[in-house]
């Protein structure tokens, strides 16, 4: 994404620090222009913005970036929340937008004893330096996150680890740091990544008293407003944080009759190349009274596999448009049906808003982020990307998920992209992107730790297979 399209405003917000913004905007309900991805059930955790469009709010406002995550708005938390929750506030019209948000630090401290203790110099922290024999020996700790707290903390130490050992950590301290890293609102795959990432000493900035805020927060009761400011809703307005949204899919087949001088009275969007993503082709809508609406099966947000037989998967939004309208009096319809239920059976009284919708009324129906990531397999469209590294410099980008003891097999997921890296310069690589394979070799049941090594490690020509799903649009 060409950054030059943005008034050059973003080095405003700095890298890892809390940061609270004010958007103005016109109409309330006008569009933000930006896509999201993540999420708490997904591994990214955290509301990332995946892309900025340049005819919105947000890039007219010039200070945020892809890659930047959105903590708070308008006083809601929406840290570690399903991705339906944070769009519903997201979605919510309002004339100022206020908004909080933290860039992730994308460039190592150097040693210069000043960043560290003037960003973390707090009562309640402290500092650890373990040091271990070599690079490939294990310091013991087993880091966790907290379903009612945001950071990562350390769960257990293992015996005779050099954590063990130093004596200095302890179960349930809260990792604020590693190597200057900002890890306050990180993830335990993020903390793995920086200790794997590091030679023989690691630096610790822990806390055995978690702050309920941190001043960087609490600055956002100071704002002056012109006029009155609006009232903050009340959580009464937005479903429950704890309820999921589970996404379930099944195949269908339509059998309808009409006359050859008949549409079929639905529009399709999606295909090969479709706004820089390749999708399946899927409904967005049904004209009332129409063939399709008097069946009454086929439903806005089907994805369509075949039509008489002839297969839709990997084809272009006008040849599947062609294809739908050639057919005969007789046509027969492979479709995905896919529905959204809610996780938590006594939660079903909760009115929720219609997330899938953009805000204004005359805009078309829309897909959900967390929609795609339910496809079947067969449904990807997959990348390869080759980058090429021939220095020990970084790739450019951090990644989430993987293997692990206590949550099982997730996805490995492109967390943050760094400018002038190779992963930056290819432009293709997008925050919210799965990655499944490198160098063909696939990630699927790998360690966090142990693809972050071979991605280290890697030299020369190096192959990603990724699959990029468009973030939900706002």
């Amino acid at each position: 994404m060409c950054i030059s399209v943005f008034p050059r405003l973003y080095h405003l917000i700095p890298d890892g620090e809390i940061t609270s913004i004010k958007i103005n905007r016109g109409d309330p309900k006008e569009s933000l222009a930006i896509r999201v991805v993540g999420g708490s059930e997904t591994p990214l955790v955290h509301i990332i913005i995946q892309h900025i469009y340049r005819d919105g709010a947000i890039a007219r406002d010039g200070r945020l970036l892809p890659g930047d995550m959105i903590l708070k708005v308008n006083g809601m938390d929406i840290i570690n929340v399903p991705h339906n929750y944070a769009l519903s506030v997201l979605k919510q019209p309002c004339q100022v937008l206020r908004l909080t948000v933290l860039r992730e630090q994308r460039y190592r401290y150097r040693s210069n004893g000043l960043s560290l203790d003037a960003r973390y110099n707090r009562d309640d922290s402290f500092h650890v330096v373990l040091n271990r024999g070599s690079p490939d020996e294990q310091l013991g700790i087993k880091l966790v996150r907290k379903a009612d707290e945001p950071g990562v903390f350390i769960f257990n130490l293992l015996e005779q680890g050099v954590a063990a050992r130093d004596g200095q950590l302890q179960e349930n301290d809260r990792v604020l740091a590693i190597n200057g890293h900002d890890l306050r609102y990180g993830s335990p795959e993020n903390a793995a990544q920086l200790i794997q990432a590091s030679e023989k000493r690691v630096h610790f900035i822990v806390s055995r008293q978690t702050r309920q805020q941190t001043p960087d927060i609490l600055q956002e009761a100071e704002w002056n407003y012109n006029g009155s400011p609006q009232p903050c809703p009340s959580e009464g307005n937005y479903p429950n944080k704890n309820t999921l949204h589970a996404v379930t899919c099944h195949e269908k087949v339509v059998s309808v009759r009409k006359d050859h001088t008949e549409s079929l009275g639905m529009t399709v969007a999606g295909g090969a190349s479709h706004m820089e993503w390749d999708l399946p082709i899927y409904v967005i809508s049904v004209e009332p009274g129409g063939v399709i609406s008097r069946d009454g099966r086929m439903k806005t947000g089907d994805i369509l596999l075949n039509v008489n037989g002839i297969d839709l998967t990997g084809v272009s939004r006008s040849e599947a448009v062609a294809l739908l309208k050639n057919t005969t009096s007789s046509v027969v319809l492979k479709a995905l049906e896919m529905k959204e239920c809610e996780a938590l059976e006594d939660m079903s009284h909760v009115s929720l808003p219609d997330t899938n919708q953009n805000t204004s009324d005359n805009s078309e129906w829309s897909p959900s982020w967390v929609m795609w990531l339910e496809l079947p397999r067969y449904l990807y469209s997959c990348k390869e990307i080759v980058l090429r590294r021939n220095t020990a410099g970084s790739l450019g980008f951090s990644i989430v998920g993987g293997y692990e003891e206590h949550s099982g097999n997730k996805p490995f997921f492109i967390k943050s992209i760094v400018g002038g890296t190779p992963a930056y310069n290819d432009g293709r690589i997008r925050c919210g992107d799965i990655l499944l394979a490198v160098n063909g070799r696939n990630t699927s049941g790998m360690m966090h730790a142990c693809l972050a090594r071979m991605l280290k490690e890697l030299k020369g020509k190096i192959t990603l297979t990724l699959m990029s799903w468009p973030g939900t649009f706002l």
